[in-house]
């Protein structure tokens, strides 16, 4: 019994000799060498101010997470090519980065790729820093618009060419005052390609709550329409004797309201006669 004790001592301590040495050729002995041949690129970003020639794409909208659309692509100096690592502080919930590499000197272009969710709406700041270029710096900014459900909607036709103003679409019925300068039934919307800033206010002047029926902009209880171009040019309608704009209210309460608009409206800059007509106008947005 007493050699049997031995022999499996001797077995078990033998077990722990050769599993101590497995764990350390597998994990104890391994040793990474630094690539010490790379070279990585050296490159000026600017000096603390507007990133030269950033070009933002893609929309952004708060409370809707970004995707490969959204980037920005900037111009940097290369003085050095190689691997590269740009990034941005995190604003607003986002943030832009990008690692790849230069392949020659001069002017070059990085084009950075958003991450993240943008939690609120309005203008975001973001500086840029080059991880491993010159440890310079520049500014560039980015505009978080608010999003609308998919069952809202305001659509149109500006002469003939179809138009989306869905984006931070929404609506007021009451005491507050629209672009008319009147309370009432009020309708807003931008474009939802945001680069154009365009968009269009519209609704009825009233002192009270407007409900379902038929407006125009010469009735009393009359109809008004604002479309801000992308030259900033504002587009009114053309008043005159006989109605030029409608607006139709088919359904109106706290949550939503729907309908339809149409008519004629006037660069109202300057003695410019031009005219566009508005056309197929529907819009179910929601009371905010």
């Amino acid at each position: 019994m007493e050699t049997n004790n031995q022999s499996v001592y001797f077995f078990m301590n033998k077990l722990a000799t050769l599993s101590t040495f497995f764990l350390v050729i597998f994990f104890g002995c391994t040793k990474i060498t630094p690539d010490t041949s790379i070279i990585l690129a050296e490159y000026t970003l600017g000096t603390g101010g507007d990133c030269t020639g950033a070009v933002v794409a893609g929309r952004y909208v708060a409370d809707t997470a970004v995707s490969a659309e959204n980037t920005v692509t900037i111009t940097v100096d290369v003085s050095v090519p190689g691997p590269y690592w740009i990034t941005t502080n995190t604003a607003n919930g986002i943030s832009f980065s990008q690692v790849s590499t230069f392949s020659a000197t001069g002017p070059q272009t990085a084009v950075l790729t958003a991450t993240g969710t943008p939690l609120d709406t309005g203008m975001t700041n973001f500086t840029l820093r080059a991880l491993n270029g010159l440890a310079d710096s520049c500014t560039f900014s980015v505009q978080i618009i608010k999003g609308i459900p998919p069952h809202y909607y305001l659509t149109c036709f500006l002469n003939g060419v179809y138009r989306n103003f869905s984006d931070s679409a929404g609506a007021a019925n009451g005491n507050i005052p629209g672009p008319s300068g009147s309370a009432g039934f009020y309708v807003s919307g931008r474009d939802t390609v945001t680069s154009t800033g365009e968009k269009i206010e519209f609704g009825v002047a009233s002192t009270m709550n407007i409900g379902s029926g038929i407006y125009t902009d010469t009735s009393s209880t009359y109809a008004y329409f604002s479309y801000a171009d992308s030259l900033a040019q504002t587009w009114l309608v053309n008043n005159g004797t006989d109605p030029t704009f409608t607006v139709v209210v088919t359904s109106a309460n706290a949550i939503n309201v729907q309908g339809t608009f149409s008519g004629v409206i006037k660069k109202s800059q300057g003695t410019v006669t031009d005219t566009i007509a508005v056309t197929n106008g529907i819009f179910s947005v929601p009371v905010k």
